[in-house]
């Protein structure tokens, strides 16, 4: 009995665990959707957005460009920045169901499996439901490598549909716009082309080079952007960002990353990604592509992972590709019930802490990133307020995770980020022109602006404090400050 039908043997039990997983899942999901609130890097990427460039500091341009778009079909409010991620979400549904019937002749048993693993594994479940770069690439990615499948797959019958070789460059590219980690992809499925012999074939037709040049195109942007920056987010993203971390001997980053893969895969999926990358598994087609992958991202961040922290998302391009290979290798009934009820959990945690209250709150003060999930429309018309009574110049927050849904609920671009953490909104802010002006300040800290904001300005006085409050728990107090005479 294979296995696929040892988990159809369990019959109603699993069926009816697999309707209701699914069920609470999307329940919470939607929740999530439309509880009003956001976190402070989508807010970040809508700020980006309404200043359009061919790409920016901290990642390259493709979610900026489509929340720009959605700014200007839907207007400036919290279902614009959530429709990408809601329609990324069904295409990624339709193009997993299009993997299935590549590789499995149980599509429909397959699929069903393989969407409750996407909607029940916690990385999966996070990077697809915000606002930031990840959820397009998951999308361009999966679509990515339906097409290799489908090249790979006919290469080994003697044929070369090199078309499907073109797309999947081209969405290896897009992805590659939307964050650099998914370039891995395109290594990985080049790794498969020259380790298996029919594959390899594929090198002695100008064509394989023609669909690398492709991918050259579509990342030309930011190529481009770097060459003219002085590669500023290749630095940022090699250096800058790990400024203060630590550069050799980091057992505690090696134990964070293999950490966070048990913790955001879940413990019950590591025995089926075992087994699918043993090998000797069984022969199911393109499962060497999905290999080559998972290896070249996974080995590269554990190598990384020695010298500085990975942050549990860095290899999702890992997950992506094994992620429809794994229904082949889920035996028992129990683990995927162990799974879907570990997923259901830590969705409920999300939904709850970012679109109701942050749990922190119920043992002390909340963390600063879930903080920044709630309150804005009432800071919004507090600081307007301000605004009105003293007319500064500007107004700015002293961290990104401030200015940005600040600015967001403001529904104002100009909106700035004072704070010492370089961020985006240096790129836009010219101090030169707003020398001599008057700064209203936003600030988590009752204590003062720091020493080097105090510097840029002649005098700095607290104005007043809001206190968010959300269930009779306090989540954040915020501070407004009125700084006179900027200086630099």
């Amino acid at each position: 009995m294979n296995d696929q039908q040892n988990l159809k043997a369990i019959g109603p039990i699993l069926k009816y665990s697999l309707i209701t997983g699914v069920a609470l899942l999307l329940g919470l999901r939607l929740f999530f959707w439309f509880s009003g609130n956001m976190v402070a890097d989508e807010a970040y990427y809508w700020m980006w957005s309404q200043h359009p460039a061919i790409s920016y500091y901290d990642h390259p341009p493709l979610n900026a460009w489509m929340l720009w778009l959605a700014s200007k079909l839907f207007g400036w409010n919290v279902l614009a920045l959530r429709v990408g991620p809601i329609l990324t979400f069904l295409a990624d549904i339709w193009i997993l169901w299009a993997i299935s019937k590549q590789i499995s002749d149980q599509p429909k048993h397959h699929f069903a499996l393989t969407l409750t693993l996407f909607l029940a594994t916690p990385i999966f479940l996070t990077m697809t439901m915000l606002a930031l770069p990840d959820h397009l690439m998951v999308m361009l990615l999966l679509l990515a490598l339906l097409c290799f499948v489908k090249f790979f797959k006919a290469v080994e019958q003697g044929e070369r549909p090199w078309t499907w070789l073109y797309v999947a460059c081209i969405c290896v590219g897009l992805a590659t716009l939307a964050k650099y980690n998914a370039v891995l992809l395109g290594a990985g499925a080049f790794l498969y082309a020259l380790t298996y012999k029919q594959a390899r074939a594929i090198f002695k037709h100008w064509q394989s080079y023609a669909g690398f040049g492709l991918f050259l195109l579509v990342v030309g942007p930011e190529i481009y952007w770097n060459i003219n920056t002085n590669a500023s987010s290749i630095t940022f993203i090699l250096r800058d960002r790990h400024a203060g971390l630590p550069t050799e001997n980091n057992f505690s980053g090696l134990i964070g990353y293999l950490g966070g893969m048990i913790g955001f895969l879940s413990p019950f999926l590591l025995w089926p990604l075992a087994k699918s990358l043993w090998p000797n598994s069984k022969k199911i087609p393109q499962l060497g592509l999905a290999q080559c992958i998972f290896l070249v991202s996974t080995l590269l961040f554990l190598a990384l992972s020695l010298t500085t922290d990975i942050m549990f998302h860095w290899n999702l391009v890992a997950y992506i590709a094994i992620l429809p290979f794994l229904a082949h290798f889920i035996r028992w009934s129990w683990l995927l019930f162990a799974h879907i009820v570990y997923g259901v959990l830590l969705a409920a945690i999300i939904a709850y802490n970012f679109g109701a209250l942050p749990i922190r709150t119920y043992f002390s003060t909340a963390d600063y990133f879930s903080a920044r999930s709630f309150g804005w429309e009432e800071t919004a018309e507090w600081v307007e307020a301000l605004d009105t009574q003293f007319e500064p110049g500007f107004i700015a927050g002293t961290h990104y995770t401030i200015s940005a849904p600040l600015g967001f609920a403001l529904q104002d671009p100009n909106v700035t980020d004072l704070g010492s953490a370089r961020s985006q909104f240096r790129y836009w802010f010219d101090p030169s022109e707003h020398l001599g002006e008057n700064a209203l300040i936003i600030s988590h800290s009752g204590n003062g602006l720091g020493t080097a904001l105090d510097a840029r300005f002649e005098q700095v006085e607290l104005l007043d404090t809001i206190e968010i409050y959300r269930h009779g728990y306090l989540v954040e107090k915020r501070h407004a400050y009125l700084a006179t005479g900027f200086r630099n």
